[in-house]
């Protein structure tokens, strides 16, 4: 990979070769166009002017490749490559990373933004999540307490991944994956007691589907979370749909479901109309119920429109309240975040310690705050694992070293840190309601910040780069190479 800038910091240009491993088979539907395509993220946060992007998918002999829980098809890799660039050019040029990267972002003007590469990010305001992760953690407070503690021989790092994720696949256009287009669907109905049942194409593994629906049903028509029946993974019952993985269910299914809530509305409103009769046009809508404009005491709830609708409702309008979508979106989401992680490093261990770790994550419309932090949290805990823990390795003939948790290490409640989470709201503008995916958006951002804390601790030593995960053996070799090591 090679990055240009010029002398005063700004990026210039983009070229990267890659060889992508999917093993002696891929469990995508079409690796090359899929996983490699959605490598082309690989510009990042970042303003380019011009990149070149080349992705060799081969086959080995390995097991299946292309589709690990939080994988994120190719766009950690692509984020790990960027940031790791970006944080070596400031290195180099004698830039402070933070500084760096604001020099180079992408502008909140600028979007809707086509990358170079041929992306459409929706929105961002890159700048504000990285001052507030600056804000969060003590930034400039930081530098300092660094340089004192390099003058002792003290080894600390601080790192930064300022990311863009690309989720929630996809207009059927772009992601025709053999004739399969990518919508999803929302069957929702009303009963006659005001009570709601709602079916969907995805299904929940923890992701929380059942509270995030329940609440844009609420929020949308005023119907309390208690009396809203979520159905999801009976294929019997449930509407066609592409199902949930690609950090897709809310921005897909997520909108079908305001979608056909408001389409439920818009139904309720006529029915309203008659009972009140009233014109539609001087109905008034509040969380629950239609009122008379200039008449607030003149109104229905939601409850009583419903069994309106299966008992006295116009002639000429079918019975019943319901309705379905089966929503198709117009381009994909781009959550973004900025991370900043605070290591220490045992010069005679060669152990890495994370001390700090602040997460501002940037998913638009936040539906269910605490579903989102859980998310959030699973997901660093997940980019932690490979940066530090997880490893697996072959042999020429494909057999696997490590295949046991003797051996592959996991990290427990006792290494993983306090994660530090904040938030700023860039709302989606083609969701209705402006939400993005969030699901894999952690573990794609934290690596880069972990590895960049690392090598941020060592660089003055001339220790430009470890491959992950950084072992404390791994470590103590290389700062033994440079007789930085502590042998006695």
């Amino acid at each position: 990979a090679e990055l240009a800038a010029k002398k005063d910091g700004t990026l210039t240009a983009l070229k990267i070769k890659t060889v992508a491993d999917h093993g002696y088979t891929d469990a995508a539907a079409n690796p090359s166009k899929f996983p490699a395509g959605l490598f082309h993220i690989c510009t990042g946060s970042y303003d380019f002017k011009s990149a070149f992007v080349e992705v060799d998918g081969v086959y080995t002999n390995k097991p299946p490749g292309g589709i690990a829980y939080r994988c994120s098809f190719r766009v950690t890799e692509a984020v790990h490559t960027i940031e790791r660039m970006t944080d070596i050019m400031a290195h180099e040029l004698g830039i402070d990373p933070a500084e760096f990267r604001l020099k180079n972002f992408i502008k909140p003007e600028q979007f809707p933004y086509k990358s170079v590469l041929g992306w459409e990010y929706d929105s961002g305001n890159y700048a504000a999540a990285l001052q507030k992760a600056m804000e969060m953690v003590g930034y400039d407070e930081l530098r300092k307490e660094q340089a004192e503690k390099r003058a002792r021989g003290e080894l600390m790092g601080i790192g930064i991944s300022s990311f863009t994720e690309i989720v929630g696949a996809g207009p059927s256009k772009q992601f025709d994956i053999l004739g399969i287009k990518m919508f999803d669907s929302c069957e929702l109905r009303v009963h006659p007691t005001g009570k709601v049942i709602a079916r969907f194409g995805t299904k929940s593994q923890g992701q929380g589907h059942e509270t995030t629906y329940a609440q844009i049903i609420a929020e949308e028509l005023g119907i309390p979370p208690e009396d809203i029946q979520v159905e999801e993974g009976d294929t019997d019952t449930a509407p066609y749909g592409l199902g949930t993985y690609a950090s897709r269910s809310t921005p897909t299914a997520g909108a079908a479901t305001s979608v056909a809530s408001r389409r439920v509305r818009e139904k309720a409103k006529k029915i309203a109309a008659y009972l009140l009769e009233a014109s539609e046009d001087d109905l008034v809508w509040e969380r629950g119920k239609f009122y008379v404009k200039g008449s607030p005491n003149k109104s229905k709830t939601i409850q009583e429109i419903a069994f309106a609708a299966y008992t006295n409702h116009p002639e000429g309008m079918e019975a019943g309240l319901e309705a379905v979508s089966y929503y198709d979106p117009p381009n994909l989401t781009f959550p973004f975040g900025s991370y900043i992680c605070v290591v220490d490093i045992d010069r005679g261990t060669g152990q890495v310690k994370i001390r700090r770790f602040v997460a501002v994550d940037d998913c638009g419309v936040r539906i269910n705050p605490m579903i989102v932090e859980g998310q959030i949290h699973g997901g660093l805990t997940m980019g932690l694992a490979p940066s530090l823990y997880e490893e697996i390795s072959y042999d020429a003939d494909g057999n696997i070293y490590g295949g046991n948790f003797m051996e592959y290490l996991l990290p427990t409640a006792v290494e993983t840190p306090k994660w530090e989470t904040g938030e700023t709201v860039t709302p989606c503008p083609h969701h209705p309601i402006g939400a993005k995916g969030v699901g894999e958006s952690a573990t794609v951002g934290a690596p880069a910040a972990i590895v960049n804390a690392v090598i941020d601790a060592v660089w003055h030593l001339g220790i430009r780069h470890l491959d992950i995960p950084i072992t404390p053996y791994k470590m103590w070799s290389a700062l033994n190479q440079v007789g930085a090591a502590i042998t006695e």
